[in-house]
């Protein structure tokens, strides 16, 4: 990825009702779109209306400051979506943001699908739109180029939250968890570390494009354990791995699954391989290997003296443990075979979180799918739109579209259509919604709990977010 070859930088960030980007809501979209140079030409802000099929988490409500009151104004979500999509697929583009291809990018993808829009218009070849991420760019200047700003610490330790960088470095004025807040502040730490090291800017940023980011991981040493299986050599930078460890692991590549785009790590510093039981040591080093995506950093570096600022104790104990592993390649060669081979349990999720389980391409790579999505999206009549869903032939479409509308137009509705909207708000409160990943629907019940547990303890309150939970609660009172 060249730099130079984009126009235009999108900073945004989003606030949300919770941390589930399959059934919680964006309630505030921020975007701010510069020039390389981080020069502001255009402000985007979005409020969007609370749906009736989510119920907040009150520590959401908490962290963003947002009253009921609030959020049960604003626009559509359905109207919203397309307003944000305009600003995030626009050509020549790179969208960027603090944490954003962790958390704001999955709210978005899903926040697409739920509204039978291509859930990956943020990366677009055809237009030249593509996506970044400040936090992973954040540890490596925190690890290599310290001098770029000054950098927090908690009760002793550092931490690399937003709020703090910018409490510290005065980068955006204004209340921490506000979208345009967060969005200033992501700007002006992108500016300092450009400023700092233009050189170590342009090479992370590029690390962002797949093919390079493949390139360079092939680049890296390897050990050869059969003519099969060559493992690449590697730091693993990452913010999981915590800060007592410099945010870093030392592994060898041991898998790689080219038609998902990922690749398998093991760890070779956490654990003395050669004290395991025989018995038990595949199952050992399956727990001690990490999934990476290409194109979304985390970053792999070379292991050198330069970048390996690893303990001494972690140093030995990789070069302990890369030695048992060149006298003992087969058990390597079996735990790629076995991360390859790999089968998950097919789980029953919800549609609205279906879009890693549907088959690949359903909507969206399927002529005639596409064409029926397009067309929704083309009329403009909610009556003509209603009357189009009524006439999908498609089951998991007409589903989604039927959800589209009683979210948005249900007085509008068909009485059929508004049967089936009505049995799924039926279906919220008397069963378990199920993510991909095993996560449920937050519910009335689970947040009235919550709200008086903190409530039972106002002295970790201010007055602002006592009123916050005293509304919401009053709120989901009378709601059911």
């Amino acid at each position: 990825m060249n730099i130079n070859s984009f126009k235009y930088y999108v900073f945004y960030d989003l606030e949300t009702t919770g941390m589930n980007p399959a059934f919680d809501q964006i309630l505030q979209f921020a975007a701010v779109k510069t020039d390389l140079e981080f020069n502001e030409i255009e402000r985007y802000q979005y409020r969007l209306k609370l749906r009736d099929d989510v119920v907040p988490h009150p520590a959401a409500l908490l962290v963003n400051r947002l009253n009921i009151d609030r959020i049960l104004d604003g626009d559509k979500e359905y109207e919203a979506v397309s307003k944000m999509r305009s600003v995030l697929s626009a050509p020549d583009t790179i969208n960027i943001g603090y944490n954003t291809i962790t958390f704001d990018d999955e709210f978005m993808r899903f926040n697409y699908d739920r509204n039978l829009l291509n859930p990956y218009s943020n990366q677009n070849n055809q237009t030249n739109c593509v996506r970044m991420d400040v936090m992973p760019i954040t540890i490596l200047y925190f690890l290599y180029q310290k001098d770029a700003l000054m950098w927090p610490e908690i009760n002793g330790k550092p931490s690399l939250k937003l709020e703090y960088l910018n409490d510290l470095n005065g980068l955006a004025k204004g209340m921490a968890h506000d979208a345009v807040v967060d969005v200033l502040a992501t700007i002006e730490l992108a500016k300092s570390f450009k400023q700092s090291n233009s050189d170590m800017w342009n090479y992370l940023c590029k690390s962002f494009n797949k093919d390079i980011d493949l390139e360079r991981i092939n680049a890296l040493d390897k050990i050869v354990l059969s003519d099969s299986l060559q493992c690449e050599k590697g730091i693993f930078i990452r913010n999981r791995f915590g800060y007592k460890n410099n945010c870093m692991s030392l592994c060898i590549k041991v898998a790689y699954q080219e038609q998902m785009s990922r690749s398998f790590w093991l760890r070779l510093d956490t654990k003395d391989f050669q004290s395991i039981n025989p018995q038990e040591i595949l199952f050992e080093l399956e727990k001690s290997t990490v999934k990476r995506k290409h194109g979304v950093p985390d970053f792999i570096l070379p292991i050198t003296d330069k970048y390996n600022v690893s303990s001494d104790k972690k140093k030995d104990l990789y070069q302990s443990n890369l030695n048992w592993i060149i006298s003992n390649p087969k058990y390597i060669e079996e735990l790629s075979e076995r991360l390859l081979n790999k089968t998950y349990e097919d789980k029953k999720v919800d549609i609205d979180a279906s879009l890693y389980t549907r088959e690949i391409g359903s909507f969206f790579f399927d002529k005639k799918r596409r064409e029926v999505c397009e067309k929704f999206h083309e009329i403009n009549n909610v009556a003509d739109k209603i009357a189009f869903v009524e006439k999908i032939p498609f089951d998991d479409i007409k589903e989604i579209a039927t959800r589209i509308m009683g979210r948005n137009y249900y007085t509008s509705l068909s009485s059929n259509l508004k049967t089936n909207f009505d049995n799924y708000i039926l279906s919220i409160k008397e069963e378990s919604h199920y993510d991909h990943i095993g996560g449920r629907r937050n519910t009335s019940e689970k947040s009235l709990s919550e709200i008086r547990n903190r409530l039972d303890d106002v002295s970790k309150l201010d007055s602002e977010q006592i009123e916050i939970l005293e509304s919401f609660e009053k709120y989901l009172l009378n709601r059911d």
